[in-house]
């Protein structure tokens, strides 16, 4: 059984603490985002494989990673178009996830077609500091079998995967996923439609998301 904890003020310390050191140990772990809770694992660590082993993916198709900060994109991105940079200025942190030309230093398994790579600066303040902590890109994708919807709520004491070493249990979320933009150029496409939605040139959801 995994271990548990419920996110509360008194608890925050704990949770971004022990969900840091288990990332970092290439251990599994299942945290609250924005709106859906989702699997995590740190790159090239051990929790890659069994993160693969716990929820398969297509030939080809990348991972999410997150960034502790909107800067950290730099580092990661082999450019980012006035397109991408505008998106990012009005909705990061907050659910966006960008699809940008992935950088030399971008590890293979987060490579997706083209040689693009997912980023997202998550809008709640609880993952940032996890990621601060952690000190790497951590690998975010919904904590739901292929095909299915994804989560609001954790699951229940131990009704979590095998292989899931912690549970931090934010309560229910939303339920609406981060909205998955492609940036080439100036060229906008959204993959994904989620909690900011794209219409046009203008987005309707306020700076940050939920």
């Amino acid at each position: 059984m995994a271990e548990r904890i419920l996110l509360e003020e008194g608890t925050r310390a704990l949770a971004t603490e022990r969900a840091a050191a288990l990332l970092r140990e290439g251990s599994i772990v299942l945290l609250p985002t924005e709106g859906v809770y989702g699997y995590h694992a740190l790159s090239g660590s051990a929790g890659v494989a069994r993160l693969e082993a716990l929820k398969p993916r297509d030939s080809g198709k990348g991972w999410i990673a997150l960034v502790a900060r909107p800067a950290d994109a730099f580092r990661w991105a082999r450019s980012i178009p006035a397109s991408a940079l505008a998106l990012m200025h009005a909705h990061w942190p907050g659910p966006l996830t960008l699809v940008l030309e992935g950088g030399p230093s971008v590890p293979v398994p987060l490579l997706g077609p083209g040689g693009t790579v997912a980023l997202r600066c998550p809008g709640s303040d609880f993952l940032r500091g996890v990621l601060l902590a952690t000190g790497g890109l951590v690998i975010s994708t919904s904590a739901n079998p292929p095909g299915q919807g994804a989560p609001s709520k954790p699951p229940g004491p131990g009704a979590e995967p095998q292989g899931v070493s912690l549970v931090v249990d934010a309560g229910h979320l939303t339920g609406s996923p981060s909205t998955v933009v492609q940036a080439l150029g100036e060229q906008i496409t959204v993959l994904r439609e989620g909690a900011i939605r794209l219409r046009g040139s203008a987005l309707d959801a306020p700076p940050g998301g939920p």
